[in-house]
């Protein structure tokens, strides 16, 4: 009963993710006082600190895009943020742990009680794992934010791993254009 309980949300998972190509466009404005970003786009990511299956891989791709040529002309536009996951370890850790993968990444703690609003603003599921209790289960999604003016709206959700470097490039690009686009019409 219980592995019915687990596979559904993994299938549901796999069937809306291939659909979507890996991509989920959103628009939707977040609330979220821990991401102090002051660059017009930000990638967030959340996991865990020491988490080797998961989280390592996935920051190391970041930090492989970020600090691609395709990225050198941009670079002073985008943030990327490590939200940790997990209260219990030392407040210092997230930001030591994202700074591991590239200098400029911002590690971020989070307290029990703000735990519970990220589900709110961006879905993001965790529990503790059922078969190693020093492991949480959590998902690995990685979220596009458009920062205008201080406000945060989730612009795109990729769902599929390995990163999509070519299409998340692509997006950032599209989301900088538009930004220089209405400038431009303002200042007209």
């Amino acid at each position: 009963m219980l592995a019915f309980f687990l596979l559904v949300p993994i299938a549901n998972s796999l069937f809306f993710s291939s659909s979507t190509k890996g991509v989920i466009s959103v628009d939707k404005e977040i609330q979220a006082n821990y991401i102090q970003s002051d660059k017009h786009v930000v990638l967030v990511f959340f996991g865990y600190v020491g988490c080797e299956k998961v989280c390592m891989p996935i920051l190391q791709n970041l930090a492989n895009l970020y600090g691609s040529k395709k990225f050198d002309n941009i670079r002073d536009k985008i943030d990327i943020y490590f939200i940790n996951l997990t209260p219990e370890i030392e407040i210092t850790a997230p930001k030591l742990f994202a700074k591991y993968f590239n200098k400029d990444f911002n590690g971020v703690y989070l307290n029990q009680k703000e735990l519970f609003k990220i589900d709110r603003n961006f879905g993001v599921f965790f529990s503790k794992s059922l078969d190693d209790k020093e492991e949480l289960n959590h998902t690995d999604n990685i979220f596009l934010l458009e920062n205008i003016a201080g406000h945060l709206k989730l612009k795109k959700i990729y769902t599929t791993h390995p990163l999509n470097k070519t299409k998340i490039t692509e997006d950032i690009m599209q989301m900088l254009s538009s930004k220089n686009t209405k400038a431009e019409v303002s200042h007209e």
